[in-house]
């Protein structure tokens, strides 16, 4: 972010003007009586300093700091021209919309566009509560701890709906984590790739879409990066592994508690042959982390033996969940909430 000159000295007052073949176009972000004009990529921005800096650190000490006078040749219409050379013009449009308009907040689902320039844009700048309202919205939407988590995508009956912060669309997995990829946001990323891994109802599906291109923001194809696709594959296999065969074994948790009440004939003793087989159609699935795994086949039981498959069902989801970082190449769970709070 830079003060600079503009290709000419003043801007004519129409929408857009070309100067030495470069098309240089005025946002529907202009205010006449505006103190200073921001420009991104080829999108000029004229606001005022004042509400910038109430909202943003770095544009505060920016504008404190600059009190040499300006050069003529450096303004549009009479405001110094601040270039920000790394930041998208839509992006900066959305931020900036953002600041202006008072009904922003009280609009309950944003669209990813939205999410992402408030936390890229918020976090470059010190848009402090932009920021933090895009991190709220995406770790809501990608929870950090198992009980979020089941809330959101498995609620219960009796749950109160969950409330989708983000709007949907087929893209946006792929976008988050190419978002939370570039800006460092580990977070949400464990729980993002799982929704990769756990997206389609086969083996054979699920590599199809890491694979795949999905539609993005405006109809452009999104798809993962090539490590981010080795990585999704090789952590498919793992968790179909943990899940049916390491220490998870969901299989292995139907069996019967030594304070059954039941007799030699009872449910209890049919059960896990039962579940066995019965999940014997899922071996392709990524299913670790579904609440109903908890429920499955238990309600014939006796009151002990299904408490104890509950207890144990519950215990071994938490087990995966810790596991989760690792199993996608992250740091743990410990180290992410660290570099969260730094």
């Amino acid at each position: 972010m830079t003060m600079d000159s503009p290709s000419s000295a003043k801007r004519p007052r129409t929408d857009s003007t070309a100067t030495n073949d470069v098309v240089i176009t005025r946002s529907p972000v202009w205010y006449s009586d505006g103190s200073v004009v921001l420009q991104a990529e080829l999108t000029q921005f004229r606001v005022h300093a004042s509400i910038l800096s109430a909202g943003s650190s770095v544009f505060k000490d920016m504008f404190e700091v600059a009190q040499a006078p300006i050069n003529p040749e450096e303004q549009v219409e009479g405001c110094p021209l601040i270039h920000l050379y790394d930041d998208s013009a839509q992006e900066v449009e959305v931020v900036l919309m953002a600041l202006y308009d008072r009904n922003f907040y009280k609009k309950d689902i944003k669209s990813f566009l939205q999410v992402a320039a408030m936390w890229r844009l918020g976090k470059k700048y010190e848009f402090d509560e932009l920021r933090d309202d895009a991190l709220h919205r995406l770790e809501s939407t990608y929870p950090n701890n198992l009980a979020d988590y089941q809330a959101f995508y498995h609620p219960k009956a009796s749950d109160v709906p969950p409330k989708h912060l983000i709007s949907m669309s087929g893209g946006l997995l792929f976008e988050v984590i190419e978002l939370a990829r570039a800006t460092g946001l580990n977070s949400i990323l464990p729980a993002a790739f799982y929704r990769v891994c756990s997206k389609s109802r086969n083996q054979r599906a699920i590599h199809e879409y890491i694979f795949s291109q999905q539609e993005g923001l405006h109809g452009m194809p999104v798809q993962l990066s090539d490590s981010d696709k080795r990585l999704c594959i090789l952590a498919t296999s793992d968790l179909l592994e943990k899940q049916w065969k390491g220490p998870y074994t969901l299989a292995n948790n139907y069996n019967r508690t030594r304070k059954c009440s039941m007799t030699w004939d009872g449910p209890c003793v049919g059960v896990p042959d039962l579940a066995r087989s019965s999940l014997g159609g899922l071996v392709q699935l990524v299913v670790a982390l579904e609440p109903a795994m908890l429920t499955l086949f238990i309600d014939p039981s006796c009151t002990e033996c299904k408490a104890d498959r509950q207890t144990r069902f519950a215990a071994a989801q938490l087990q995966l969940w810790e596991e989760l970082p690792s199993i996608f190449g992250l740091p743990s769970w410990g180290e992410i909430k660290k570099q969260r709070s730094g």
